[in-house]
């Protein structure tokens, strides 16, 4: 656990699943990859889907939601599906799902928008009764009509099922959603993916989102087959790691295998992880 501000930070560790070695690393030669996040015999690298769940002032805010239990076998396998998690984390923490009130998500992607639900027969059911939802307008819109780079990664079952969530708000720019917590916009990996800024002051924690997914894609240069936009994504990782360096704040990695959250430093390479933290 981890405190900032009237804040308590809890890292979940909600679900593992695979992904493609090439496209989580685009052009960087699997050689150099490899030695970071080992593949499998497809060459598919494992991850995680990691929440972040943010506790204080009468608030429990979970930030994104892993890709839930809505998934067919064949999909499953595909992707090396492990259990859904949540419930079992949350738990650890004296709650349930009904006792989130706010669910923030960096950008509606499968892997982080597909555990916001649960089937429900034929359909999906909210998994958050009582949540408020937060997204960017943009990053909605794009979900609803994806570009044909995106449209696996946009499920429409998933988008579908946000549109008719009750208390859903769409943010059109970076705000201060509660006091000390924030949304800064990035258009690099998606159009509208928001980060999420925790910070007192004195001390101050990033969500990455899919900007910085995990600590292998800290080499400016190291960016994502996904990415829509490789080298606005570049620029907006150079300023981010820059100030974030300048200012001494704490990165969370949602996709990472190994780490949670990370304090960094500046080498010959750039930004470097000097202290990780297992658990927070």
């Amino acid at each position: 656990m981890m405190q900032i501000g009237d804040y308590r930070l809890h890292s979940l560790d909600l679900q593992d699943f695979a992904l493609d070695g090439g496209s989580m690393f685009g052009v960087v030669p699997k050689v150099m990859w490899e030695k970071l996040t080992p593949s499998d015999e497809l060459n598919r690298v494992m991850l995680k889907t990691r929440g972040l769940l943010i506790s204080g002032n009468g608030r429990h805010i979970l930030v994104d939601t892993g890709m839930g239990t809505a998934w067919s076998q064949k999909l499953r396998s595909i992707y090396r599906l492990s259990d859904f998690r949540l419930e079992t984390e949350l738990a650890t923490h004296g709650l349930r799902p009904e006792d989130i009130t706010d669910v923030i998500y960096t950008h509606l992607h499968f892997d982080h928008l597909g555990g916001a639900f649960r089937p429900a027969g034929e359909s999906l059911e909210p998994l958050f009764p009582c949540a408020r939802h937060y997204v960017q307008k943009e990053n909605y819109m794009s979900a609803r009509q994806p570009n044909q780079k995106e449209k696996v990664s946009y499920s429409a079952v998933f988008v579908e099922a946000f549109s008719r969530l009750s208390g859903v708000e769409l943010l059109e720019g970076p705000a201060e959603l509660f006091a000390g917590i924030e949304v800064l916009v990035s258009n690099g990996h998606t159009r509208g993916q928001q980060l999420v800024r925790i910070s007192d002051g004195a001390q101050t924690l990033v969500h990455g989102g899919d900007l910085v997914p995990s600590s292998a894609h800290l080499p400016l240069p190291w960016v994502m087959g996904f990415d829509v936009e490789p080298l606005t994504l570049i620029d907006e990782k150079t300023a981010l790691l820059s100030r974030m360096l300048e200012r001494g704040e704490l990165l969370f990695f949602g996709h990472d295998p190994f780490n949670e959250a990370a304090r960094l430093k500046r080498d010959e390479k750039g930004a470097v992880v000097v202290e990780s933290f297992i658990t927070i």
